[in-house]
């Protein structure tokens, strides 16, 4: 054997035994090291709610045939022909509460402010009756006395608020009067009455 042999015998010889005593000390002996890096998750929840009406107000509000001149807070037919509700929108045994309200979805996911304006009630004509003696009261509740007559608003050709954070499930209760001075033209009278919700706190716009 040439003594180059040797020499690489002996290299390969060193190379196993190094490798061998690598292997019998990997369970007790740390050969690495960690590292952290870390990220963030993001997502944005969108505000989302649904509105309706109920059917008697959907149906229009009617104050029926007036004969008698002036009229004075002419209830609106559906004003107490509903049943008495309570502030969580659980029905109380009895009647003449409104009819009328506002809905907020249940499926929503934030409270809703409604919104009223009206147009100018007149005839075909152009006979008018001043909107101003249109009136209307909101409350979360119903029964004889809520939505107050003594708490009525005049009408506005644009948005008021008329309710407040109604929540998810809720109704907002509408009772409507109103007034026809002296010397009102006799006629059909008719008028737009909108509704709008807004989430809560925002503005009602136009």
């Amino acid at each position: 054997m040439r003594k180059n042999d040797g020499v690489i015998i002996l290299i390969f010889a060193a190379i196993l035994l190094f490798s061998l005593i690598m292997i019998l000390n990997q369970g007790t002996k740390i050969t690495g090291y960690a590292t952290q890096i870390n990220t963030t998750s993001n997502v944005t929840i969108s505000t989302y709610f649904a509105i309706d009406m109920s059917t008697n107000l959907s149906d229009g509000i009617q104050f029926g045939t007036i004969s008698t001149l002036p009229t004075v807070n002419q209830n609106a037919t559906h004003n107490y022909d509903g049943v008495n509700t309570t502030a969580q929108g659980s029905t109380l045994n009895g009647t003449n509460g409104t009819s009328m309200w506002m809905n907020v979805s249940t499926d929503s996911n934030t409270g809703v402010d409604f919104c009223v304006k009206a147009d100018v009630l007149d005839t075909a004509g152009g006979d008018a009756i001043g909107l101003g003696n249109e009136s209307y009261h909101n409350n979360t509740v119903t029964n004889v006395s809520l939505p107050a007559l003594t708490s009525e608003v005049s009408m506005t050709t644009t948005y008021t608020k008329a309710g407040y954070n109604i929540s998810q499930g809720s109704s907002n209760y509408y009772r409507f009067w109103l007034d026809v001075p002296a010397g009102t033209v006799s006629g059909t009278y008719n008028n737009t009455v909108s509704f709008k919700g807004v989430s809560t706190e925002s503005a009602c716009g136009t």
